[in-house]
């Protein structure tokens, strides 16, 4: 999202922020790329959780792995230097490609993001100045005055307004505004049935998942804030460190800064799915909370029904998981690539094949082989996966696409895209049909087949 400024008083905000006293005269691709060029944030603008989202045309994959990696919090405990190994080149070259495709360096990113959720937590809670820091991914206040005296000119006790309320240590709850249109009841009933139980679950509109972060539990919980522009958060923690990753975990779950209107421009005149998308603007192509997680997930699901890959994954995840001490039915943290790798896989319902793909799999995480956040070209993508015992087609175009992010992923062999695709054009229509069928739907297949998918319930509701 472009933001504006003013050379003369070096304050920038976005484009529906009415507060500056005349006309920018300097735009930016984004507001990190503004206060990399040296201008504040204006105060008046409405806090943007993580800054907002930081968009990418035409940019090298390695640029969209970095920005991801960041989001992650890569850059809170390791330097820029660690971050271009990881992606596969050296720092320059990195710091070059950001600055050309983003407007800024990889850690002014970082703490642009940091600064800006410290401003939502100031603003919105009354969590001291201290855990603040520890929540943004720093170690104290005094590093997070440096950032927001180079943002705003004030130290972060001077932006926290006068508020009556009392401080609270087990509960806190923020808003996040999403790119508009938005519906959270499609994304609430994409993963009610996938819920994995003991870890997550769709209960009376929200949707709830349990967290640790040094031997301390979190749940999140997440509401619609019925108001057009935002979805209510809730943390019950008695530690808030690192919130920020975990709240940037959900923003991915929930596709909350994905626009769906390039994806609606280029789909809404297909014969096929045209009609879809102009009865449902607002869809998004759900992605996840944690890429081993949801990988693990999708190769459970292989071949059986969804239901059934729900009954496996929670048996995983309440056998092999991390017992968490809490009073909710969420007690469980699914386990690691490594413990997955080492562990017993007998008594779990799997064939022996299953096991053997699971066990590879994981290793390969475990060892670094397969990088689960190394995104490419589709092609790219689909080499890496299926190179690996067990891993199909369909796996990996539902990883490019749930894991990965990728806005042009087809697994065109999924059963149900098939047959809502079959009830649309009155026959039968098979996988080789539906991959030359989905051409022209290029560069946002992931957003057809979402489409495809979701349609289940609008041919339902008029047969």
């Amino acid at each position: 999202m472009t933001v504006r400024a003013v050379s003369r008083s070096g304050i920038y905000c976005d484009a529906e922020c009415g507060s500056l006293p005349h006309p920018g005269d300097v735009t930016f691709l984004n507001g990190v790329a503004a206060e990399a060029a040296g201008y504040r944030a204006c105060l008046r603008c409405r806090p943007r959780l993580c800054g907002g989202a930081l968009h990418l045309n035409n940019a090298p994959s390695l640029v969209g792995t970095a920005l991801n990696l960041i989001k992650e919090g890569f850059l809170h405990r390791q330097p820029e230097e660690m971050l271009a190994v990881r992606v596969g080149c050296n720092r320059h070259h990195l710091r070059r490609l950001m600055l050309r495709h983003v407007g800024a360096s990889p850690t002014q990113i970082a703490r642009y993001r940091q600064t800006h959720f410290a401003r939502q937590l100031i603003t919105e809670t009354s969590l001291d100045a201290h855990t603040v820091a520890r929540a943004v991914g720093l170690t104290g206040r005094h590093q997070l005055d440096r950032l927001t005296i180079t943002a705003w000119g004030q130290p972060i006790s001077d932006l926290r307004p006068h508020r009556n309320s009392p401080p609270s240590n087990s509960s806190i709850e923020l808003l996040v505004r999403y790119i508009r249109p938005y519906s959270f009841h499609q994304l609430l009933r994409y993963l009610t049935p996938r819920a994995t139980p003991g870890i997550e679950e769709v209960t009376d509109g929200s949707y709830r998942r349990i967290t640790s972060h040094g031997g301390n539990s979190r749940i999140l919980e997440v509401r619609d804030a019925h108001d057009g522009q935002h979805l209510r958060v809730q943390v019950h923690s008695t530690s808030y460190d690192d919130l920020i990753d975990d709240m940037e975990r959900l923003r991915t779950l929930f596709a909350i800064d994905e626009d769906p209107a390039p994806a609606v421009a280029h789909l809404s005149d297909d014969g096929l799915v045209g009609e879809l998308v102009a009865q449902q603007p607002w869809l998004r192509v759900p992605r996840c909370w944690d890429p081993f997680e949801a990988s693990v997930r999708i190769i459970v699901g292989q071949q059986i029904s969804v239901a059934a890959a729900t009954t496996v994954a929670g048996r995983i995840a309440h056998i092999l998981g991390q017992p968490v001490p809490n009073s909710t039915p969420l007690d469980r943290i699914f386990p690691t690539a490594d413990d997955l790798a080492e562990a017993d896989l007998n008594g779990l319902g799997f064939t022996h094949q299953r096991k053997t793909t699971l066990r590879h799999f994981a290793g390969a995480v475990a060892n670094g082989s397969l990088d689960l956040r190394m995104s490419g070209a589709i092609e790219e993508v689909a080499l890496r996966w299926c190179a690996l015992p067990g891993i199909g087609p369909w796996t990996a175009q539902m990883a490019a696409m749930r894991i990965l992010q990728h806005n042009d992923a087809m697994p065109s062999s999924d059963l149900g895209i098939r047959r809502n695709a079959s009830r649309l054009v009155g026959n039968p229509i098979t996988s080789r049909e539906l991959d030359d069928r989905s051409t022209p739907w290029q560069p946002f297949r992931s957003w057809a087949a979402q489409h495809l998918w979701d349609s289940s319930h609008l041919i339902e509701s008029t047969a």
